[in-house]
């Protein structure tokens, strides 16, 4: 056993000194580099002359350099003996003697803190070497679909209305993952007599309205049947109320196979909707509508700034123009699962990182109180502290170790919560902006 442990030992042992433990076994203390007999070291601060604010009473308490037997380098016989050589007398000096030889390491960790910055770095440049724009909203789709009697005619394996049932459900599958949907269907109650006429011309009603989802609307579909009149004005109009108010794009798509027939007026009713709020393009789809009908049918897609698709022309219309515009569509779509990777990926790590400087606020505070507790005990033993000391001492401790742990907690917290609302922002400004623009090529590639 080496001499210096002895002699900690006996006085540990016998309560009195180390230096005259020191004198039974032949040995004499010797003094640090760092230690003058009878002084309490001052703690060497750490210069911080570029912060970015004043620092905290709280964090200047950290901001000094770590103890000689701080974190991993704890040595309690070690401590022991430097606090006898500095020979502290009240309770003051006590803790400021135990805190220079333990004292964490801090200042890195609360420079990390105060310069954290949760930024994410910038967009990748847009398809179309545009900048990312700010977010713009949610892009709605609203449908509304003939159910009245002529629906019921003969057409592919089923009847009108089940073409119509299955292109609206192909339809919203090829739309943006978080785009909206409302279905609204008209003329599926009362009769398609004299006697049905009243209920079938009031039924127009919103079967189906939330994010874009073709399983769910399908099922919404299932119950449909081909049934009364045709009450197309009062449908068109209700619409308005079908779009969110968080919308800033909206295309209806009527799908109809023939004209009013419940006395209302559609082309007043397109034009109004399309001037409204968030000005709505106004798409008509005719499926299987009669020539005499297809003047009537532009001229209702015109005054909702729209166009007049007739069924049997949509392959033709389609291979036209979704050459072009299918391209953009598809660039626009890997911008967005690209750029959203990156800020899921660089916002986690920011986030990672804000809760790893906490931590070692905390964890250091935890470890600095440890040690003190050790030293106070071992002193206890020694005869050094009597209750009152012991007491007070520890109390110093607790309470410091309270504050800095609680600081470290607290900003953790706080940069983690910036970090992780930066990563929402930028993940919402790029769905958008990509959803938004992949809007305006969908509603070029059917105009």
């Amino acid at each position: 056993m080496s001499s210096r442990i002895v002699q900690l030992l006996c006085a540990l042992t016998l309560g009195v000194s180390l230096t005259a433990a020191c004198a039974e076994t032949g040995g004499t203390p010797a003094a640090p580099p760092s230690l003058t007999p009878g002084v309490i070291p001052a703690l060497a601060a750490v210069a911080y002359p570029d912060a970015p604010r004043e620092l905290t009473d709280t964090e200047k308490l950290m901001m000094h350099e770590p103890g000689r037997y701080a974190g991993d380098k704890f040595d309690e016989q070690a401590v022991l003996q430097a606090l006898e050589i500095m020979a502290p007398r009240t309770t003051e000096e006590w803790q400021r003697g135990i805190l220079s030889q333990i004292h964490g390491d801090y200042a890195t960790a609360v420079r990390q803190t105060i310069e954290f910055d949760p930024r994410i770095g910038k967009t990748a440049p847009s398809p179309e070497g545009e900048p990312a724009a700010a977010a713009v909203g949610t892009n709605h789709f609203a449908l509304v679909l003939d159910a009245s009697g002529s629906m019921a005619e003969p057409s592919g394996a089923g009847s009108r209305l089940d073409e119509a049932k299955s292109a609206l459900t192909r339809f919203v599958t090829a739309l943006p993952d978080m785009a909206t949907v409302s279905l609204r269907v008209y003329g599926h109650r009362g009769g398609n007599d004299e006697a049905g006429r009243s209920e079938s011309c009031a039924a127009t009603e919103i079967v189906y309205s939330d994010k874009a989802d073709p399983a769910r609307l399908a099922a919404a579909l299932t119950g449909i049947r081909p049934t009364g009149w045709t009450p197309l004005a009062s449908s068109i109009a209700a619409v308005a109320a079908d779009i969110p108010a968080n919308a800033t794009d909206s295309i209806a798509y009527i799908v109809t196979d023939g004209l009013e027939t419940c006395g209302g007026d559609p082309v007043r009713a397109a034009k109004e909707l399309a001037g409204s709020g968030i000005k709505p393009i106004v798409n008509v789809v005719g499926f299987h509508a009669g020539d005499a009908d297809r003047a009537a049918l532009e001229a209702i897609a015109a005054a909702g700034n729209g166009t007049y698709t007739a069924a049997s022309d949509t392959r033709a219309l389609d291979t036209y123009l979704d050459a072009e515009y299918q391209r953009l569509m598809a660039a626009w779509n890997q911008w967005k699962q690209t750029e959203l990777a990156r800020i899921t990926t660089e916002g986690t790590r920011k986030m990672t990182e804000a809760d790893a400087i906490g931590k070692r606020i905390m964890d250091a505070a935890n470890t600095e109180q440890a040690h003190a507790n050790k030293v106070i005990e071992a002193l206890v033993r020694a005869g050094k502290f009597n209750y009152d000391t012991k007491t007070a001492v520890w109390s110093h401790f607790y309470d410091r170790k309270a504050r800095l742990w609680g600081y470290g907690y607290s900003t953790k917290s706080s940069n983690w919560s910036a970090a992780y609302t930066e990563k929402s922002t930028n993940w919402s400004t790029v769905y958008a902006t990509a959803t938004s623009r992949w809007s305006e090529y969908y509603t070029k590639s059917h105009n």
